[in-house]
């Protein structure tokens, strides 16, 4: 995929350079183009399906994109309104099931998400503690965490 990625980069900056224009939208035709003649190209090979696999990552990036606005919008609305309305609450979350760069991306994808923390990973690396600050009950807050992990399983990870 990162090969493709940059191969797909190249082919944009080539075309750049053939039309003589240094713009956004050349350089988004040559990147579409570019995201065609590797789609042929794996077509005739029978290779990895690059442009699925930059459109899963895509919708990911948009949905996690809405996740962080919503979780930016709760941690504001808590700062500007009188009281406290937390319910903070440490998870041991279950991640046995993935490989170590699965486990960290999800950890990633966790801390950067406001209200949420990777405090800890056990060290066997099977369990993440996650700190919530807005966990009412454990079910739900887990419930949170298994969709993102889903999301990432299904949309980044996905062969």
């Amino acid at each position: 995929m990162i090969a493709a990625f940059l191969l797909n980069l190249l082919l944009a900056l080539v075309f750049m350079l053939l039309m003589g224009k240094t713009g956004s939208i050349s350089f988004i035709t040559g990147f579409l183009i570019g995201l065609f003649v590797i789609w042929l190209y794996g077509l005739a090979t029978d290779g990895p399906k690059y442009p699925s696999k930059l459109w899963r990552l895509i919708k990911y990036s948009v949905w996690f994109m809405y996740l962080l606005t919503k979780s930016n919008v709760q941690i504001a609305w808590e700062i500007i309104t009188p009281g406290m309305h937390q319910t903070p609450r440490i998870i041991r979350y279950p991640v046995q099931e993935l490989s170590d760069v699965e486990a960290t991306t999800l950890a990633n994808s966790i801390t950067l998400t406001p209200g949420t923390l990777v405090v800890d990973i056990s060290e066997d690396g099977n369990w993440l503690y996650v700190h919530c600050m807005y966990a009412k009950d454990r079910e739900s807050a887990v419930a949170d965490l298994d969709e993102l992990k889903h999301q990432l399983q299904s949309e980044v990870f996905a062969t």
